[in-house]
Parts: C-alpha cells; structure tokens; sequence
C-alpha cells in the first residue's frame, strides 16, 4: 500500500512529462488495483490520475437509443474539436452504418479486435465524414468472436488492453442490448457510463440488474458508486403529451435523480430520417429539436468531464454544432 501511494505522488507530479508508453505501462501495472474487488477504490488518486475518458453507452434493453446518442455525442465533440473514437461493439453494426460505413467494405473490424490477441483497436480504425470523428467499426462475425472470447483467459480485459495507445481525447463505445461478454469489456475499458432510459415501462425492468453489474465489474458497493460520478442517465424519446407515462417513470426514476442527466431528448422525427440519411443530426438537420437536444447533452457532459477532473489536455478552438 505504501508503494502504491508513492507511485500516486509521482504520477501526479509526473504526468505532464510522463511519455505516452510509460503512461500505458503503469496502467497496465496498477489496473488490477482499480478495477477488481475491494482494491478499487483503495487508491482513488491513481484512478484519477490516469482517468481516461472512455465512455461506454449500455443498456441491455433494445431501442432506448444507445446508438443514435453514440454517433450524435460524439459528432457533436468531434465538431467542437475534440478527437473522438466511436467503438461499434454490436455485432449488428448499427453505428457503423448509421455514421455511413458499410460493413461489406473493410477486411477487418471489432471481431477481429475482440478475437486476435494483443490487436490494437488502432490497426481497425477508420476515418468517418466528419472532420475528427473515426470509427472502429462492427461486423456480425463479432457475434462469432464474442461466443469465442468465453475461452479466454482474463476476456474481460480485451477491449481494455486493445484501446491502449489509442490517442483520442474521447472514445464512446456503443454496447449490444445484453449483459454478455462485450458488455463486460466495456464496463471493464470505460471510466463513465452512460445509460440511454427510453419513457417506458419495461426500460426501468433491467436497470437495476445493469446497476448490479456496474458495481461487480467495477469493484463498487452501492454507496461508492453513487457518491462518485461513475454514471448518468438519459432519458430518450420524451414526449410532453404523454402525461401519465412520464409521471410514472420520473417517480420510478427518483432514486436516481441525481445521477439523470437535465437534458432530455425529445421525440423527434428528424432524428429517425437522420439514421435512414445515415448522418449525425447535426448534419441532417442542424435546426431541429433533437440536434439542439444532444448539443445540450454535450455540453453537460463536458461539464461533468470537468467537474470529475477528466477534461482532455487537448482543448478546442471553437465551441459550438454546425
């Protein structure tokens, strides 16, 4: 314990002269101490020191709009300035074909990440049509790699070991409507996450089970995960007219009052023609209420970045959506 507080002190004098690889080594070295049982929390300095900003958008219901906030928030980062990754986790592959790749086109993908061992995220990367926006993309043979990674030893860690050395000032994961394996890896990889809660019943069914799975993988009792900023919830889809629902699931949701993010995103038809246009709202329609919905949710979300000490060094030098 008393080596691990000195290496706090160092890394907290050192990190603006650190070199990149050492920083990696050291992550390599003190991971298991951040992310496993009681130790995770024992060194929180450490933790913060080498917070990276790796967001993983889950939640194992289908249709709550985990795919439409990955490609907005991080077209909405990447056009503030910031060098953003979207990691398309889910073997359907729809943010690599909502951000307009096609998955017929390129050799290899996250299935090869998640399969081969020891491959950089790096070697799968591709540019995207926005300016600072690139994109791991998927293939449905990760279905195949995922079944595959259930053999590997520490398989939880691939994803997490495959990021390192990927320079980007945010990487946002776009997570499989389930609790398996790819989930695990980016609930392992992430330092925040953010969970899309579409204003409906069954929405809420599996948020507890999700909140149980956060603290296992993260090492967290319910009290150390909801007195730090390890998450946030989005409410999607919101419509003012339905007046019961939305009471309904607000009530439900009132434990996690603090942990919801103020934005809201409205329901709004411009963002489904913007998926079928395969482009960020931004770009489909710059006008519309959901483009000015998740411009809201990017400004919070830099807000909370500096607020948890997480702010990437690199700064833009504008600040606003097309």
């Amino acid at each position: 314990m008393i080596l691990m507080h000195s290496l706090c002190q160092t890394l907290r004098q050192a990190r603006p002269k650190t070199p990149e690889i050492l920083q990696e080594i050291i992550l390599d070295a003190v991971r298991p101490f951040l992310y496993h049982g009681k130790n995770h929390c024992s060194f929180p300095e450490i933790a913060q020191v080498i917070m990276r900003n790796v967001v993983a958008v889950i939640n194992q219901k289908g249709g709550t709009g985990k795919t439409t906030t990955t490609i907005n928030l991080g077209a909405c980062l990447a056009y503030q300035g910031y060098r953003t990754l979207l990691v398309d986790l889910d073997p359907q592959a729809h943010t690599t074909i909502g951000i307009g790749a096609d998955p017929d086109t390129f050799e290899v993908s996250m299935a090869e990440v998640m399969s081969i061992p020891k491959k950089p995220i790096t070697d799968v990367v591709l540019p995207t049509y926005i300016p600072g926006l690139f994109l791991a993309p998927s293939h449905i043979r990760l279905a195949r790699a995922a079944e595959m990674a259930y053999t590997r030893v520490f398989r939880e860690a691939i994803l997490a070991q495959a990021l390192n050395g990927a320079d980007y000032d945010f990487i946002i994961i776009d997570c499989p409507p389930s609790l398996g394996v790819l989930t695990t890896n980016s609930l392992y990889a992430c330092d925040f996450i953010l969970i899309p809660c579409q204003i409906s019943r069954y929405s809420l069914d599996g948020l507890a089970d999700l909140i149980t799975t956060i603290e296992t993988i993260k090492g967290l009792d319910p009290e150390q995960l909801f007195q730090g900023d390890h998450f946030r919830i989005l409410l999607t889809m919101f419509d003012r007219r339905n007046r019961v629902t939305n009471e309904y699931i607000l009530e439900q949701l009132r434990p996690y009052r603090d942990k919801t993010f103020t934005t809201l995103v409205m329901k709004n038809e411009a963002l489904n023609q913007a998926q079928i246009a395969q482009k960020a709202i931004f770009d489909f329609d710059p006008k519309s209420s959901g483009a000015q919905d998740y411009q809201q949710l990017t400004e919070e979300f830099l807000e909370l970045c500096r607020k948890r000490n997480s702010f990437p060094e690199k700064r833009p030098n504008w600040q606003s959506c097309p």
